[in-house]
């Protein structure tokens, strides 16, 4: 299977988390490997495939897959289904390009002291080294989760041999981080609750919104579970049921026996296991997750493709990460995102002045037509406001099936969400049980949830001291820069003034639009009297004069509300107050980042990146209003 995209690692991947027991069944773990491996590897090409579209090749009988979303393939390095999943990846990535799928292998603890789980002489052992070589390739990752233990309690845990509590929640601390940014956790588990901590269902509790009991002392406030009211971030428990090699006849409680009906999900029924969405018996949340799942998919796709069928220059920074802006391997992603929106923006932008080009003309000769109905010239003037018309509506209905406004508002969304999330891991805000995203937007949106997610992981590859000044000056500094050079009352030339000023412009426009309709008013005031004094006087000589009012309110109104819908178009208006409204809640925050980091100034960050998400959003629901391909 070719791939066709050589810069897959700037795209928004699809995160896919493996879970499971060490302990699978000995006849799955001797050579009879095959179907469990087979299985493995049809649970990820369905996910891959629901992603990536086949296209036919020039040769008969033949396809090539154009991959334009990656998964990132994030599991623990246990014996038993991780180390086997882990090796099913690695052979896809083989077969798929090695940008494809990226594997990202998760430990608990050093791999020093995590090797004490291994016997040195076993197959298993074997197996874990050869994977932490091929780690170290291919575009591969290997870190520890950072943990919430004092260093006296961790010392504690990795030197202990026999899983004591300590040593138990550092696996649940790592199973947790897989649930939490997976899309999807594939959960090689026999559906029994778990007996002590850290177990694989305690793992698949947590993705489905249920209660995970951590030991005393050692849940980690990183990995803090979104509240009940939100249900877990868009995301499913890809069940696959295991048999294991120390089970009982014991017939323990099922957690998911009560799991509600739900369809949503019935396009997405994978050939091996079963889909959940949520664990509660009431179905509103099942509902909502689910839905949000799908909506999360079909975003993924349409920003992907979008991506790919542009071609934009790429820099050093898709491959060397930015030092300054608190993203490494997500860097790629936030620069190409940031690039779509700038030629998005510009080719919506060329569409519009495209649109005026003919509806000005248009509405000029329609203000003609009346006086020209009966003449030569009039056939003309109708010919010329009926092409006009067409061509409007033509542009109209390109912009709606293209949806160049959604494009860049999309992309703008992603660089932005990253953008913010970026600058809080270069702050050390750690990841919040709260989205940044505002609730009343995140089922439309789930895309830019996504995108903060894969930004976050980001904080969880490196540590970084909380520079104040470091963030002064390259978070609120610049940002208050850029948003006052938006707010300026000037401008050094046309371009800049309509695209690079919507304060100035609206101020302008505004006032442009209502000198026009006062004129329109007042000449419609003289032209009242002129033909009331015709009328009573029975002056003819009014005529010619009447007429000549007459065009100058028709086209007095035209230009102004011309001008209207432009600063309507380009949402001049809600684009500077969101500016002048942010522009002071950073220089309110610049003036108190002083000294050292206290919890209060975290807390005032975190803040300040949920005060500009919902800026953005809002901005983005403003001009999604605004789009002409509404102007039907």
């Amino acid at each position: 299977m070719e791939l066709l995209d050589s810069h897959l690692t700037s795209k928004l991947p699809f995160v896919l988390g493996i879970t499971g027991h060490r302990d699978i069944h000995s006849d799955l773990i001797n050579d009879n490997t095959l179907e469990l491996k087979s299985t493995i590897r049809a649970t990820i090409l369905h996910w891959h495939y629901q992603l990536n579209v086949a296209i036919k090749s020039e040769q008969p009988s033949s396809e090539l897959e154009q991959v334009v979303t990656p998964i990132w393939f994030v599991a623990g390095l246990a014996e038993g289904a991780d180390l086997l999943s882990v090796e099913v990846a690695l052979e896809l990535q083989t077969e798929l390009g090695n940008e494809a799928i990226k594997i990202i292998g998760c430990l608990p603890m050093p791999l020093i002291n995590f090797e004490q789980d291994f016997q040195s002489s076993s197959v298993a052992y074997q197996q874990l080294q050869k994977t932490v070589s091929a780690l170290q390739h291919n575009g591969n990752e290997l870190f520890e989760v950072k943990h919430s233990l004092t260093e006296s309690d961790y010392q504690i845990a990795i030197s202990d041999n026999e899983f004591g509590v300590l040593r138990s929640s550092l696996y649940l601390n790592q199973g947790v981080f897989i649930a939490k940014y997976a899309n999807v956790l594939i959960a090689l588990w026999d559906g029994c609750d778990s007996k002590g901590c850290g177990g694989t269902a305690d793992v698949v509790k947590y993705k489905l919104g249920m209660d995970v009991n951590w030991p005393q002392n050692t849940e980690n406030l990183s990995l803090k579970a979104i509240s009940e009211f939100d249900g877990q971030t868009a995301g499913l428990v890809h069940h696959i049921p295991i048999t294991r090699l120390n089970s009982t006849n014991e017939n323990p409680q099922l957690l998911l026996a009560d799991y509600p009906e739900n369809n949503v999900l019935d396009h997405l029924t994978p050939d091996a296991g079963k889909l959940y969405a949520y664990s509660h018996t009431e179905n509103e949340l099942t509902h909502f997750i689910s839905t949000e799942f799908v909506k999360l998919l079909s975003e993924l796709n349409f920003y992907n493709n979008y991506g790919s069928s542009e071609r934009v220059p790429t820099s050093e920074s898709l491959t060397t990460p930015a030092a300054d802006n608190g993203l490494s391997i997500a860097n790629p992603i936030f620069d190409l995102a940031d690039k779509l929106a700038l030629k998005g923006q510009q080719k919506y932008r060329k569409l519009i002045k495209l649109f005026f080009w003919f509806a000005i003309p248009g509405f000029a000769c329609y203000e003609l037509a009346g006086n020209l109905v009966n003449s030569e010239e009039g056939s003309w003037v109708i010919s010329v406001t009926l092409l006009a018309i067409m061509a409007c509506w033509g542009i109209i209905l390109y912009a709606g099936k293209n949806d160049l406004k959604w494009k860049y508002q999309l992309s703008r969304g992603v660089a932005e969400g990253m953008r913010i999330r970026g600058f809080l891991n270069l702050s050390n805000i750690i990841p919040s049980g709260e989205p940044i995203i505002p609730r009343r937007y995140r089922s439309h949106l789930p895309l830019l949830n996504h995108a903060i997610a894969v930004a976050e992981i980001d904080w969880w590859r490196t540590s970084r001291n909380k520079n104040l000044n470091e963030i002064r000056d390259t978070w609120i500094g610049e940002q208050r820069s850029f948003l006052q050079s938006r707010l300026q009352l000037s401008a050094r030339n046309l371009t800049e003034l309509l695209y690079k000023r919507p304060q100035y412009a609206a101020s302008l426009c505004s006032s442009f639009s209502k000198k026009c309709f006062i004129l329109a008013i007042g000449v419609g005031a003289i032209l009242l009297l002129s033909m009331l004094a015709q009328q009573i006087f029975h002056f003819s000589t009014l005529n010619d004069v009447n007429n000549t009012l007459m065009m100058i309110v028709q086209y007095s109104l035209m230009l102004g509300g011309i001008v209207a819908l432009w600063s309507e178009l380009f949402g001049y208006e809600a684009t500077a107050n969101g500016y002048s409204s942010m522009e002071e809640l950073y220089g309110r925050a610049q003036s108190l980042l002083k000294g050292d980091m206290t919890a209060v100034k975290e807390l005032m960050l975190l803040s300040l990146a949920r005060e500009a998400m919902f800026e953005h959003v809002s901005w983005s629901s403003s001009e999604s209003n605004n789009d002409i391909k509404n102007r039907k």
